[in-house]
Protein backbone atom coordinates (compact mmCIF):
# COMPACT_ATOMS: atom_id res chain seq x y z
CA UNK A 1 0.00 0.00 0.00
CA UNK A 2 2.86 2.36 0.87
CA UNK A 3 6.25 1.78 -0.72
CA UNK A 4 9.60 1.83 1.02
CA UNK A 5 12.74 3.38 -0.46
CA UNK A 6 14.85 1.63 -3.05
CA UNK A 7 16.90 -0.24 -0.45
CA UNK A 8 13.75 -2.24 0.27
CA UNK A 9 12.43 -4.30 -2.56
CA UNK A 10 9.00 -5.05 -1.25
CA UNK A 11 5.80 -3.27 -0.43
CA UNK A 12 4.77 -1.88 2.96
CA UNK A 13 1.23 -1.49 4.20
CA UNK A 14 0.23 0.82 7.04
CA UNK A 15 -0.61 0.54 9.92
CA UNK A 16 1.59 -2.45 10.74
CA UNK A 17 5.23 -2.42 9.88
CA UNK A 18 4.86 -5.18 7.32
CA UNK A 19 8.45 -6.01 6.53
CA UNK A 20 9.96 -7.77 3.57
CA UNK A 21 13.22 -8.85 2.08
CA UNK A 22 16.05 -6.35 2.07
CA UNK A 23 18.30 -8.39 -0.15
CA UNK A 24 20.18 -6.27 -2.65
CA UNK A 25 20.50 -8.94 -5.33
CA UNK A 26 16.82 -9.75 -5.79
CA UNK A 27 14.85 -7.93 -8.43
CA UNK A 28 11.91 -5.96 -7.01
CA UNK A 29 8.42 -7.23 -7.71
CA UNK A 30 6.21 -5.07 -9.86
CA UNK A 31 3.40 -3.46 -7.89
CA UNK A 32 1.12 -2.13 -10.59
CA UNK A 33 -1.74 -4.47 -9.74
CA UNK A 34 -1.84 -3.65 -6.02
CA UNK A 35 -1.37 0.06 -6.73
CA UNK A 36 -4.29 0.14 -9.14
CA UNK A 37 -6.42 -1.68 -6.57
CA UNK A 38 -5.46 0.79 -3.82
CA UNK A 39 -6.18 3.75 -6.08
CA UNK A 40 -9.80 2.63 -6.43
CA UNK A 41 -10.48 0.87 -3.12
CA UNK A 42 -8.77 3.11 -0.57
CA UNK A 43 -10.42 6.48 -1.41
CA UNK A 44 -13.91 5.00 -1.66
CA UNK A 45 -13.79 2.87 1.48
CA UNK A 46 -11.90 5.41 3.60
CA UNK A 47 -14.43 8.09 2.66
CA UNK A 48 -17.28 5.93 3.95
CA UNK A 49 -15.45 5.15 7.19
CA UNK A 50 -14.53 8.83 7.62
CA UNK A 51 -18.13 10.05 7.31
CA UNK A 52 -19.70 7.32 9.45
CA UNK A 53 -16.98 7.44 12.10
CA UNK A 54 -17.08 11.22 12.37
CA UNK A 55 -20.88 11.41 12.64
CA UNK A 56 -21.34 8.46 15.00
CA UNK A 57 -18.53 9.23 17.41
CA UNK A 58 -19.20 12.96 17.26
CA UNK A 59 -22.77 12.31 18.37
CA UNK A 60 -21.49 10.14 21.22
CA UNK A 61 -19.29 12.97 22.49
CA UNK A 62 -22.04 15.60 22.23
CA UNK A 63 -24.66 13.48 24.01
CA UNK A 64 -22.28 12.35 26.74
CA UNK A 65 -21.05 15.86 27.54
CA UNK A 66 -24.53 17.42 27.48
CA UNK A 67 -26.48 14.80 29.41
CA UNK A 68 -28.57 16.10 32.27
CA UNK A 69 -30.43 13.09 33.61
CA UNK A 70 -27.28 11.50 35.06
CA UNK A 71 -23.78 12.57 35.91
CA UNK A 72 -20.93 11.28 33.78
CA UNK A 73 -19.83 7.96 35.27
CA UNK A 74 -16.74 5.81 34.78
CA UNK A 75 -18.00 3.84 31.79
CA UNK A 76 -19.18 7.05 30.15
CA UNK A 77 -15.68 8.46 30.55
CA UNK A 78 -14.06 5.43 28.92
CA UNK A 79 -16.55 5.62 26.04
CA UNK A 80 -15.90 9.34 25.72
CA UNK A 81 -12.16 8.70 25.34
CA UNK A 82 -12.92 5.84 22.93
CA UNK A 83 -15.01 8.16 20.77
CA UNK A 84 -12.21 10.76 20.75
CA UNK A 85 -9.69 8.10 19.70
CA UNK A 86 -11.97 6.85 16.92
CA UNK A 87 -12.55 10.39 15.63
CA UNK A 88 -8.83 11.21 15.57
CA UNK A 89 -8.20 7.94 13.75
CA UNK A 90 -10.83 8.62 11.10
CA UNK A 91 -9.58 12.19 10.59
CA UNK A 92 -6.28 10.79 9.30
CA UNK A 93 -7.92 8.53 6.70
CA UNK A 94 -8.46 11.25 4.04
CA UNK A 95 -4.71 11.91 4.02
CA UNK A 96 -3.96 8.26 3.26
CA UNK A 97 -6.72 8.23 0.65
CA UNK A 98 -5.11 11.20 -1.13
CA UNK A 99 -1.74 9.45 -0.99
CA UNK A 100 -3.21 6.36 -2.64
CA UNK A 101 -4.40 8.45 -5.61
CA UNK A 102 -1.95 11.34 -5.95
CA UNK A 103 0.96 10.69 -3.62
CA UNK A 104 1.80 12.64 -0.46
CA UNK A 105 1.29 16.37 -1.01
CA UNK A 106 1.14 17.64 2.60
CA UNK A 107 4.81 18.06 3.47
CA UNK A 108 7.35 16.45 5.80
CA UNK A 109 6.07 17.77 9.13
CA UNK A 110 2.49 16.76 8.41
CA UNK A 111 3.71 13.31 7.39
CA UNK A 112 5.12 12.69 10.87
CA UNK A 113 2.12 14.25 12.59
CA UNK A 114 -0.50 12.27 10.66
CA UNK A 115 1.41 9.00 11.00
CA UNK A 116 1.86 9.53 14.76
CA UNK A 117 -1.75 10.55 15.36
CA UNK A 118 -2.92 7.53 13.40
CA UNK A 119 -0.82 5.06 15.39
CA UNK A 120 -1.62 6.63 18.77
CA UNK A 121 -5.35 6.32 18.24
CA UNK A 122 -5.04 2.96 16.51
CA UNK A 123 -3.64 1.56 19.78
CA UNK A 124 -5.81 3.73 22.04
CA UNK A 125 -9.06 2.41 20.59
CA UNK A 126 -8.05 -1.18 21.37
CA UNK A 127 -6.69 -0.45 24.85
CA UNK A 128 -9.79 1.50 25.85
CA UNK A 129 -11.96 -1.46 24.86
CA UNK A 130 -9.91 -3.53 27.31
CA UNK A 131 -10.50 -0.90 30.02
CA UNK A 132 -14.25 -1.10 29.43
CA UNK A 133 -14.09 -4.90 29.59
CA UNK A 134 -12.12 -4.82 32.86
CA UNK A 135 -14.50 -2.26 34.37
CA UNK A 136 -17.47 -4.49 33.55
CA UNK A 137 -15.68 -7.62 34.75
CA UNK A 138 -14.86 -6.28 38.22
CA UNK A 139 -18.24 -4.63 38.75
CA UNK A 140 -20.33 -7.62 37.61
CA UNK A 141 -18.26 -10.65 38.66
CA UNK A 142 -16.97 -9.30 41.97
CA UNK A 143 -19.65 -6.64 42.60
CA UNK A 144 -16.88 -4.13 43.23
CA UNK A 145 -16.98 -0.52 42.08
CA UNK A 146 -13.46 0.39 40.99
CA UNK A 147 -14.38 3.99 40.24
CA UNK A 148 -16.68 5.03 43.06
CA UNK A 149 -18.10 8.54 43.11
CA UNK A 150 -15.42 9.83 45.49
CA UNK A 151 -12.68 8.03 43.53
CA UNK A 152 -13.76 8.98 40.02
CA UNK A 153 -10.36 10.57 39.41
CA UNK A 154 -9.01 7.02 39.09
CA UNK A 155 -10.69 6.71 35.71
CA UNK A 156 -8.88 9.84 34.54
CA UNK A 157 -5.56 8.35 35.61
CA UNK A 158 -6.43 5.11 33.83
CA UNK A 159 -7.19 6.96 30.60
CA UNK A 160 -4.03 9.06 30.96
CA UNK A 161 -1.99 5.86 31.34
CA UNK A 162 -3.55 4.47 28.15
CA UNK A 163 -2.70 7.59 26.16
CA UNK A 164 0.86 7.67 27.51
CA UNK A 165 1.44 4.05 26.51
CA UNK A 166 0.09 4.79 23.03
CA UNK A 167 2.39 7.81 22.67
CA UNK A 168 5.40 5.63 23.56
CA UNK A 169 4.36 3.00 21.01
CA UNK A 170 4.18 5.63 18.25
CA UNK A 171 7.73 6.94 18.76
CA UNK A 172 9.06 4.97 15.73
CA UNK A 173 6.45 6.71 13.55
CA UNK A 174 7.54 10.14 14.75
CA UNK A 175 11.20 9.24 14.22
CA UNK A 176 11.24 7.34 10.96
CA UNK A 177 8.25 8.47 8.91
CA UNK A 178 9.32 10.89 6.18
CA UNK A 179 8.40 12.03 2.67
CA UNK A 180 10.30 10.35 -0.13
CA UNK A 181 10.07 10.40 -3.91
CA UNK A 182 9.84 6.86 -5.27
CA UNK A 183 11.36 6.74 -8.74
CA UNK A 184 9.87 3.35 -9.61
CA UNK A 185 6.31 4.66 -9.29
CA UNK A 186 7.04 8.35 -9.88
CA UNK A 187 5.10 9.44 -6.77
CA UNK A 188 5.99 11.06 -3.44
CA UNK A 189 4.90 9.08 -0.39
CA UNK A 190 4.83 9.40 3.38
CA UNK A 191 6.39 6.16 4.62
CA UNK A 192 8.81 4.80 7.25
CA UNK A 193 12.50 4.90 6.37
CA UNK A 194 14.60 2.84 8.76
CA UNK A 195 18.40 2.70 8.66
CA UNK A 196 19.32 0.30 5.80
CA UNK A 197 21.58 -1.84 8.00
CA UNK A 198 18.80 -2.52 10.54
CA UNK A 199 15.72 -2.11 8.37
CA UNK A 200 14.66 -5.75 8.48
CA UNK A 201 15.14 -5.98 12.26
CA UNK A 202 13.15 -2.79 12.84
CA UNK A 203 10.26 -3.96 10.68
CA UNK A 204 10.14 -7.46 12.13
CA UNK A 205 10.31 -6.20 15.72
CA UNK A 206 7.60 -3.58 15.23
CA UNK A 207 5.37 -6.01 13.35
CA UNK A 208 5.44 -8.56 16.18
CA UNK A 209 5.13 -5.79 18.79
CA UNK A 210 1.89 -4.73 17.12
CA UNK A 211 0.56 -8.30 16.91
CA UNK A 212 1.26 -8.95 20.58
CA UNK A 213 0.40 -5.58 22.17
CA UNK A 214 -2.20 -4.41 19.68
CA UNK A 215 -4.19 -7.60 19.20
CA UNK A 216 -3.28 -10.79 21.07
CA UNK A 217 -3.07 -9.36 24.60
CA UNK A 218 -6.17 -7.10 24.25
CA UNK A 219 -8.23 -9.88 22.67
CA UNK A 220 -7.16 -12.37 25.34
CA UNK A 221 -8.06 -9.83 28.03
CA UNK A 222 -11.47 -9.17 26.54
CA UNK A 223 -12.19 -12.89 26.19
CA UNK A 224 -11.19 -13.52 29.80
CA UNK A 225 -13.35 -10.70 31.18
CA UNK A 226 -16.43 -11.39 29.08
CA UNK A 227 -16.31 -15.17 29.53
CA UNK A 228 -16.42 -14.71 33.30
CA UNK A 229 -19.21 -12.14 32.95
CA UNK A 230 -21.23 -14.63 30.88
CA UNK A 231 -20.79 -17.33 33.54
CA UNK A 232 -21.90 -14.88 36.23
CA UNK A 233 -24.98 -13.88 34.24
CA UNK A 234 -25.97 -17.47 33.59
CA UNK A 235 -25.71 -18.30 37.27
CA UNK A 236 -27.73 -15.28 38.33
CA UNK A 237 -31.45 -14.74 38.23
CA UNK A 238 -31.15 -11.13 37.13
CA UNK A 239 -33.77 -9.95 34.69
CA UNK A 240 -32.76 -8.97 31.15
CA UNK A 241 -29.65 -11.12 31.37
CA UNK A 242 -30.31 -12.53 27.89
CA UNK A 243 -30.18 -9.01 26.46
CA UNK A 244 -26.85 -8.47 28.23
CA UNK A 245 -25.53 -11.74 26.80
CA UNK A 246 -26.47 -10.65 23.28
CA UNK A 247 -24.54 -7.43 23.78
CA UNK A 248 -21.46 -9.28 25.03
CA UNK A 249 -21.54 -11.68 22.09
CA UNK A 250 -21.93 -8.77 19.66
CA UNK A 251 -18.93 -6.94 21.17
CA UNK A 252 -16.63 -9.97 21.03
CA UNK A 253 -17.73 -11.10 17.56
CA UNK A 254 -17.36 -7.59 16.09
CA UNK A 255 -13.85 -7.22 17.50
CA UNK A 256 -12.85 -10.69 16.28
CA UNK A 257 -14.26 -10.27 12.76
CA UNK A 258 -12.81 -6.78 12.26
CA UNK A 259 -9.32 -7.38 13.62
CA UNK A 260 -8.47 -11.04 13.08
CA UNK A 261 -8.30 -11.06 9.23
CA UNK A 262 -5.79 -8.20 9.16
CA UNK A 263 -3.61 -9.74 11.86
CA UNK A 264 -3.54 -13.10 10.08
CA UNK A 265 -2.54 -11.52 6.76
CA UNK A 266 0.00 -9.17 8.38
CA UNK A 267 1.53 -12.11 10.27
CA UNK A 268 1.96 -14.03 7.00
CA UNK A 269 3.53 -10.90 5.58
CA UNK A 270 6.04 -10.67 8.44
CA UNK A 271 6.89 -14.38 8.24
CA UNK A 272 7.48 -14.00 4.51
CA UNK A 273 9.93 -11.18 5.19
CA UNK A 274 11.79 -13.34 7.72
CA UNK A 275 12.13 -16.08 5.10
CA UNK A 276 9.95 -18.60 6.92
CA UNK A 277 8.55 -19.61 3.52
CA UNK A 278 9.17 -18.70 -0.08
CA UNK A 279 6.75 -16.24 -1.65
CA UNK A 280 6.90 -15.17 -5.28
CA UNK A 281 5.75 -11.83 -6.68
CA UNK A 282 2.23 -13.13 -7.26
CA UNK A 283 2.00 -14.13 -3.61
CA UNK A 284 3.30 -10.72 -2.54
CA UNK A 285 0.75 -8.86 -4.66
CA UNK A 286 -2.05 -10.94 -3.17
CA UNK A 287 -0.74 -10.11 0.30
CA UNK A 288 -0.65 -6.39 -0.55
CA UNK A 289 -4.27 -6.42 -1.74
CA UNK A 290 -5.38 -8.50 1.24
CA UNK A 291 -3.68 -6.04 3.61
CA UNK A 292 -5.54 -3.13 2.03
CA UNK A 293 -8.91 -4.87 2.41
CA UNK A 294 -8.41 -6.28 5.91
CA UNK A 295 -6.93 -3.05 7.29
CA UNK A 296 -10.13 -1.37 6.10
CA UNK A 297 -12.09 -3.75 8.34
CA UNK A 298 -10.00 -2.55 11.30
CA UNK A 299 -10.86 1.06 10.58
CA UNK A 300 -14.53 0.19 10.10
CA UNK A 301 -14.57 -1.06 13.69
CA UNK A 302 -14.34 2.58 14.79
CA UNK A 303 -17.75 3.08 13.15
CA UNK A 304 -19.19 0.06 14.96
CA UNK A 305 -18.08 1.20 18.42
CA UNK A 306 -20.86 3.81 18.80
CA UNK A 307 -23.44 1.22 17.76
CA UNK A 308 -22.13 -1.55 20.02
CA UNK A 309 -21.33 0.50 23.10
CA UNK A 310 -23.81 3.37 22.98
CA UNK A 311 -26.67 3.41 20.51
CA UNK A 312 -28.16 0.11 21.68
CA UNK A 313 -28.23 1.43 25.26
CA UNK A 314 -31.56 2.62 26.62
CA UNK A 315 -29.90 5.35 28.71
CA UNK A 316 -28.12 6.80 25.69
CA UNK A 317 -31.31 6.83 23.63
CA UNK A 318 -33.05 8.69 26.43
CA UNK A 319 -30.24 11.27 26.70
CA UNK A 320 -30.24 11.70 22.92
CA UNK A 321 -34.01 12.26 22.92
CA UNK A 322 -33.67 14.81 25.75
CA UNK A 323 -30.97 16.64 23.80
CA UNK A 324 -33.12 16.79 20.65
CA UNK A 325 -36.03 18.18 22.67
CA UNK A 326 -33.87 20.77 24.50
CA UNK A 327 -32.28 22.01 21.27
CA UNK A 328 -35.74 22.11 19.60
CA UNK A 329 -34.52 19.95 16.74
CA UNK A 330 -37.38 17.57 17.57
CA UNK A 331 -39.49 19.49 20.12
CA UNK A 332 -42.36 17.02 19.99
CA UNK A 333 -40.22 13.91 20.36
CA UNK A 334 -41.34 11.65 23.18
CA UNK A 335 -38.53 10.97 25.63
CA UNK A 336 -38.48 7.23 26.38
CA UNK A 337 -38.96 6.15 29.96
CA UNK A 338 -36.10 4.07 31.29
CA UNK A 339 -36.55 1.85 34.28
CA UNK A 340 -33.63 1.40 36.62
CA UNK A 341 -33.14 -0.17 40.02
CA UNK A 342 -33.71 2.32 42.82
CA UNK A 343 -30.46 1.32 44.51
CA UNK A 344 -28.27 1.96 41.49
CA UNK A 345 -27.27 4.87 39.29
CA UNK A 346 -27.08 4.32 35.55
CA UNK A 347 -24.65 5.81 33.09
CA UNK A 348 -25.28 6.79 29.50
CA UNK A 349 -25.45 3.18 28.34
CA UNK A 350 -24.40 1.22 31.42
CA UNK A 351 -22.91 1.87 34.79
CA UNK A 352 -19.79 0.07 35.85
CA UNK A 353 -20.74 0.71 39.42
CA UNK A 354 -24.10 -0.93 38.92
CA UNK A 355 -23.50 -4.47 40.04
CA UNK A 356 -26.88 -5.65 38.88
CA UNK A 357 -27.42 -7.21 35.50
CA UNK A 358 -28.62 -3.88 34.15
CA UNK A 359 -25.06 -2.69 34.27
CA UNK A 360 -24.35 -4.27 30.90
CA UNK A 361 -26.71 -2.42 28.61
Amino acid sequence: MYEIDTTDFENFTFPSYAPYSDSQDVAPCKQEESKVFDKHFVPAFYSIVFILGLLGNGLVIVVTLTQRSQKIQSTDMFILHLAVADILLTITLPFWAVQATSGWIFGEAFCKIVASVFKINFYAGTFLLVCISLDRYVSIVFAVQIYKKHRLHYVHWSCLAVWCICVVLCIPDAMYYSVNFESRTNVTECEPHFPPSTSKNWKASLAFLYHICGFLIPFAGMMYCYSHIVVTLLRSKGFRKHKALRLIIAVVVAFFLCWTPYNVVALLDALNMLGSFEGDCSFQQNIDIALSITSGFCYFHSCLNPVLYVFIGEKFRRNLAELLVRTRLCPNLAVPYVRRPASTRSSTWSESGDTSMSGLY
